[in-house]
């Protein structure tokens, strides 16, 4: 079944037409950064989403290595508790209250999904009454989505983060987001690790800030690390484990580079971030303070950054997580300034409902930019919202490739840890016969 046309003014990122760049930060050092794009087509995958009908994305995409692998379970695999669902009621509130153009109805509530549920840790949503075929379930103004201008218009890294982005060009929009999402996530966690000491929000200045994170309880209910909503991704593998497991396979080179990707934005991260960061902990040093941001590619008496090559403590894992989140959650809307260009989007809400080859949800974006989801079908109470992102039949990306953006095999039953262990064709070239 392929998507409704009516959805195809916003649609996720597998069914885009044109492959989006995502920036290879090629040569950090020595004053130089190259920029080199590469074609990393996307999708709006959610982690806890199974793919294809009954085959949920926990139990075969999870990389359970097979008793012909020597690697421990907890080498490879951590299972996290799901985030309770206060979490997800906070969300809903902040989610309610902060844009007069929100709605989730009143007949959807977030319950562990069908699809696995607490067994992997995921969610998914449900009616709580019977839904009639075209009745509205959320509207998403694009101010409650993660976007670029976001990062862009950030009071404390957005002048940084737009000389990034014309240094380095529209590859760099992935760099930038998870940018900015890695910031906000680790100023959260400064603030979590204050109140705990016992500090108010009212306490300082410092703490009023860190109270006011736009995004904080979107933030709280993404899977940051491993194992979280079993989230499972080749960016959480030690490099060891990707030497052994996919050396040799179709998937190895663009799990290579992907996480190269990842290592070098880290670097160019830490000086925009890491004094953002360390102003927030009290560890700003004096030196870093007047000294300020330089790029790596400024001229040689400009070229070290402020705080030397040492890595802000936090940020590898925050940027890793961002990267993971940003590449499996966007999707593709219209950017809402009327030039008819697009943009990539984090959606609450929309990027939780778990897919299904046959959806029961549609969704479209609206003239304002807002995103309406609405019943495809009437929906009974108990029943839960699927929708879809990809038909069986689509190509647009090999196998492969989704494994290593995603942690699954779209449509195969088969535990991925078992068909790489039995070299299956979908990650290994065979030969042909003599």
């Amino acid at each position: 079944q392929k998507p409704n046309s009516s959805m195809t003014t916003m649609t996720p990122m597998a069914l885009a037409s044109a492959s989006v760049p995502l920036a290879l930060l090629a040569l950090y050092g020595r004053g130089c950064l190259s920029v080199t794009a590469f074609s990393v087509p996307l999708t709006s995958q959610h982690v806890t989403q199974p793919h294809i009908r009954t085959i949920h994305r926990g139990y075969p995409s999870q990389i359970r290595l097979p008793p012909a692998v020597s690697k421990t379970k907890s080498q490879l695999f951590a299972t996290i508790d799901a985030p309770p669902t206060n979490k997800y009621d906070d969300l809903i509130q902040w989610f309610s209250s902060s844009n007069e153009k929100s709605y989730i109805s009143p007949k959807v509530k977030i319950l562990p999904s069908t699809r696995g549920g607490l067994a992997t840790g995921g969610y998914g949503m449900f009616a709580n009454d019977d839904l009639l075929e075209g009745e509205l379930i959320l509207r998403i103004p694009r101010e409650c989505c993660v976007t670029l201008n976001d990062a862009l218009n950030d009071i404390e890294c957005g002048p940084d983060f737009q000389k990034l982005l014309e240094q380095a060009g529209p590859g760099a929009d992935t760099v930038i987001v998870a940018g900015y999402l890695a910031k906000e996530y680790l100023l959260l966690q400064e603030y979590d690790r204050r109140l705990k000491a016992g500090e108010k929000a009212d306490d300082n200045s410092e703490m009023r800030r860190l109270s006011k994170i736009k995004f904080a309880r979107y933030l709280r209910v993404l899977p940051w690390v491993r194992g979280v909503n079993a989230q499972e991704h080749v960016l959480f593998w030690e490099d060891e484990d990707v030497d052994s497991l996919l050396k040799g396979s179709l998937a190895y080179d663009d799990a290579v580079e992907t996480r190269s990707t990842v290592k070098y934005a880290v670097k160019i991260l830490n000086g925009i971030i890491g004094p953002v960061i360390r102003k927030a902990r009290g560890e700003e040093d004096e030196a870093e303070e007047a000294g300020g941001f330089r790029f790596p590619w400024q001229s040689e008496e400009e070229e070290k950054p402020a705080d030397g090559d040492e890595i802000l403590d936090g940020l590898e894992e925050a940027v890793r997580g961002a990267f993971v989140i940003s590449l499996s959650r966007a999707f593709t809307a219209p950017s809402g300034a009327g030039d008819g260009k697009e943009e990539d989007r984090l959606e609450p809400f929309l990027d939780m409902l778990q897919h299904s080859n046959t959806p029961n949800i549609k969704h479209k974006c609206a003239e304002d930019g807002s995103i309406e989801v609405t019943a495809g079908e009437g929906i009974e109470s108990g029943e839960e919202l699927f929708n879809q992102y990809r038909g069986e039949e689509d190509v647009n990306m090999p196998y492969h490739k989704f494994f290593t953006r995603f942690g699954f095999v779209p449509g195969v039953t088969e535990p991925v840890a078992n068909l790489i262990a039995e070299r299956s064709t979908i990650f290994f070239p065979q030969r042909a016969a003599v």
